[in-house]
């Protein structure tokens, strides 16, 4: 059995947003929703400032606060342990409590515009919006039906400067485990103690120039 995992390193993400398009291109989400935001975080004062570009995405928590609160069991764990949801089951009305117990705000809701322009879908549109049902919640599978085809998820491969790193959490000898085991790579809210399989670097400037970039990681 594996538990699919990643590790971003934040030293090394520029903000380009190429992660979020070619999650949005991969998976052909509806127009304002996107799997992977970029939160952007200022420090220090003139003239000895930094920014840091966080990608924010699903955790894929083990402790799922997001699957103990639904009421129509929608929300599961898939191969890997990726955390999965099941469209054709999240039917609440009104208030997604999924949403609310997110402490990421990672969980989305498709509602409203379903077209970029005024009456008009594309070809492509029309085929891959049927996916995307009105209403449900959604949210990032790390590419899943990518994953199991032995492939990496889009933001992986799609990343310029390879500040993500994608691997098997149960494999030993994977370069994921080493970089989660030496303490480098770390939950974003490790106080939550929800379990997560999403990790971030967050070295200085300097260490960073003296080190070679994550390799992109495997699959399996």
């Amino acid at each position: 059995m594996a538990r699919y995992g990643l590790a971003i390193d934040l030293s090394r993400c520029t903000g380009c947003y190429a992660c979020m398009i070619a999650c949005k291109s991969e998976n052909s989400t509806l127009p304002g929703v996107l799997w992977i935001r970029i939160e952007e975080k200022e420090e220090g004062e003139f003239p000895k400032v930094s920014k840091t570009w966080i990608p924010m995405l699903c955790m894929q928590c083990a402790e799922m606060p997001c699957a103990q609160v639904c009421p129509t069991g929608a929300i599961t764990r898939g191969e890997g342990g990726i955390v999965l949801i099941d469209s054709q089951s999240c039917i609440c009305e009104g208030v997604k409590p999924c949403v609310s117990a997110c402490p990421f705000g990672v969980l989305l809701v498709n509602q409203g515009n379903r077209s970029y322009f005024r009456d008009y879908l594309t070809p492509h549109e029309k085929q891959d919006y049927e996916a995307h049902a009105e209403g449900a919640v959604e949210k990032c599978d790390l590419c899943h039906h990518r994953v199991i085809a032995g492939m990496q998820p889009s933001c992986v491969q799609a990343c310029p400067s390879k500040a993500m790193l994608f691997g098997d959490l149960d494999e030993p000898a994977s370069d994921l485990v080493e970089l989660v085991s030496s303490k480098e790579a770390k939950a974003l809210r490790d106080d939550l103690k929800l379990d997560p399989s999403v990790f971030y670097v967050n070295k200085s400037p300097a260490e960073a120039e003296n080190e070679t970039p994550l390799a992109g990681g495997q699959s399996t």
